[in-house]
C-alpha cells in the first residue's frame, strides 16, 4: 500500500484510468490472436545516444550518428500519442540531459496528461532539476551502480561523478513531495557490484522514494555489450545473500527473478507484450516492438507513429514475437508491463474462467476431491435445474 501511495499522482491521473480500458482492449485482442486496436500503454523514447559516461556494459556512447529527432518532431509525436491513448513515456538515452531542449520535450508529452519518466545518470541533475520540474516530469530515475563512489565510477567510467549525482538527487528531493517528481535510484546489478546491494539499499531507502534493482542484460542490438564478460554475469547465490531480510526481496520484480534463477538459471518466462502495450523509438525515429531492439518495424520520422504502429511490418513482428518462446528478458519496464498485462487479462472472461479453473484444480487436489470443472461445480451448488451463467467477452 505504501508503494501505491507513492505513485498515487500517476495511478490516480485521468490518463491512467482511461488507459486501463484502452490497454485491456489490446490485451484481449492479443489473446485472441488479433492486432492492437489502440496505441501502446508505454513508449520508451531514447532521445540521444550521446553520453558523458563510458559504462562498460553499454556502448551507445560510441554511436557517431547525429541528426536526432527535433523538438518539433517530438511535439508531433506527442499529439499522435495522445490520440492513440498512450499513458506513459519513459525518456532515456544515452544521457537525455545532454539535450538542452529536454524540458521542452518533457512538456510536450506532459501537456497531454502523459506520465513522463526521465532516466538519467544524474551528473547534470542539479543544474537541470528545476527546469524538469517546471516542465511537468512525473518521475526521475537515476542510475547508480554502487553503494559508494569507487564501484559506481568504475562501472560508469566517470571519475568524480558520484558526489555530483548525490547532490543532484538531494537537491531534487528537498522539495515537498506534492511539488516535485518521484525520485528513484536504480542499480544495474551484476557480479561486479552485487556485494554492495544490501549497503546500497540501506543507504538510499531513507533518501529517495523508491530503490530499484535491475539485472544486467546482454543485448548487442540495443548496444548493451562490453569486453568484460563478468559484467554480464549474475550469481544467484551471492544475490540471494545480499537480499536476505531486505524488503526488496518481496517486491514482484526481485521475487520473480530469484524464483526463475533458482528454477531455470535464466530470466523469467512471461507473457510478452512487446508491440502490444509498449514500443521503443530510437533517437532517429526508428521504432522497435521490443526494448532489446531486435526488429525495426519502420520510421516515425518518415511515416508518423500511427502509420508504423498499424503497419503490416509491425503486425508481422508481433506474430514473430508471439511465436518465439526462446526470448527472455527482465528489465524493470518489461516486468511491469508483463504484470500489468496479466492483471488486465484476468479481468476478461477468458482470464476469469482460467482463474476459476485453476482454483478448483488446487482445491480438489488439496482436499482429495474429484475434480470438477467450474460449470459442473456451479450445477452441483445451484441444482440441476438451473443453467450455467454464460461466459461472454467482457
Amino acid at each position: 500500500m505504501k508503494r501505491l501511495w507513492q505513485y498515487r499522482h500517476i495511478l490516480g491521473s485521468r490518463k491512467f484510468i482511461a488507459s486501463l480500458w484502452h490497454s485491456r482492449k489490446n490485451v484481449l485482442a492479443a489473446n485472441r490472436g488479433r492486432y492492437p486496436v489502440i496505441g501502446p500503454y508505454m513508449v520508451e523514447l531514447d532521445v540521444t545516444y550521446r553520453c558523458n559516461c563510458r559504462c562498460f556494459m553499454c556502448q551507445r556512447w560510441q554511436d557517431p550518428r547525429r541528426d536526432e529527432l527535433s523538438l518539433a518532431e517530438y511535439r508531433a509525436l506527442a499529439r499522435e500519442f495522445h490520440g492513440l491513448g498512450v499513458c506513459q513515456v519513459s525518456i532515456a538515452g544515452g544521457e537525455p540531459l545532454l539535450r538542452n531542449d529536454l524540458p521542452s520535450i518533457v512538456a510536450a508529452f506532459a501537456g497531454f496528461g502523459m506520465s513522463v519518466n526521465v532516466c538519467t545518470n544524474g551528473i547534470l541533475l542539479q543544474e537541470r532539476a528545476e527546469a524538469l520540474r517546471r516542465a511537468g516530469v512525473s518521475c526521475v530515475t537515476v542510475s547508480l551502480d554502487g553503494a559508494g563512489a569507487e564501484t559506481h565510477e568504475k562501472a560508469r567510467g566517470a571519475a568524480g561523478s558520484y558526489g555530483r549525482i548525490e547532490q543532484g538527487i538531494r537537491h531534487l528531493k528537498a522539495r515537498a513531495s506534492h511539488s516535485r517528481p518521484l525520485v528513484r535510484v536504480r542499480m544495474t546489478v551484476s557480479n561486479t557490484n552485487v556485494e554492495e546491494l544490501c549497503a546500497y539499499y540501506l543507504k538510499w531507502t531513507p533518501i529517495v522514494d523508491h530503490v530499484l534493482v535491475q539485472a544486467v542484460h546482454y543485448s548487442p542490438d540495443a548496444f548493451y555489450t562490453g569486453p568484460d564478460s563478468e559484467a554480464f554475469q549474475l550469481d544467484r547465490t551471492r544475490l540471494a545473500r545480499q537480499l536476505d531480510g531486505l524488503p526488496l526481496e518481496k517486491e514482484h520484480y526481485v521475487k520473480t527473478l530469484m524464483t526463475s534463477l533458482r528454477e531455470s538459471g535464466s530470466f523469467p518466462r512471461h507473457r510478452c507484450y512487446a508491440g502490444i502495450l509498449m514500443v521503443r523509438i530510437d533517437p532517429w525515429g526508428n521504432a522497435y516492438p521490443c526494448l532489446e531492439q531486435h526488429i525495426c518495424v519502420g520510421s516515425v520520422r518518415e511515416r508518423g507513429f500511427r502509420a508504423v504502429w498499424e503497419s503490416d511490418a509491425f503486425n508481422l513482428a508481433r506474430k514473430k514475437i508471439a511465436a518465439d518462446d526462446r526470448c527472455r528478458c527482465w528489465y524493470n519496464n518489461t516486468a511491469l508491463i508483463s504484470r500489468y498485462g496479466q492483471w488486465l487479462y484476468r479481468t476478461t472472461a477468458a482470464g476469469l474462467e482460467k482463474d476459476l479453473t485453476h482454483f478448483f484444480h488446487r482445491f480438489s487436489s488439496r482436499y482429495g476431491l474429484t475434480e470438477k470443472r467450474p460449470e459442473q461445480a456451479w450445477q452441483g451448488r445451484r441444482g440441476a435445474g438451473e443453467s450455467v451463467p454464460p461466459i461472454t467477452g467482457i
